[in-house]
């Protein structure tokens, strides 16, 4: 029972915390957090500059 509230809020925690970001903001943060959980701390640093790199790259073809 305690996890399941843990995990709950958590998720309202993660959704409330990332309702301000723009749209690059969110890649890095998605981006470092599938990274973090394939490849730990190093994962998701990688993670965090490809999201990054991805949305510079999608930002200059909309230009």
């Amino acid at each position: 029972m305690n996890t399941i509230r843990f995990v709950l809020l958590l998720s309202m925690l993660l959704v409330v915390g990332c309702a301000n970001l723009d749209k690059t903001e969110q890649r890095m943060v998605s981006g470092a957090a599938i990274g973090g959980v394939v490849g730990g701390p190093i994962g998701a640093g990688v993670g965090a500059g490809v999201g990054y790199v991805v949305e510079r790259s999608e930002s200059k073809k909309a230009d």
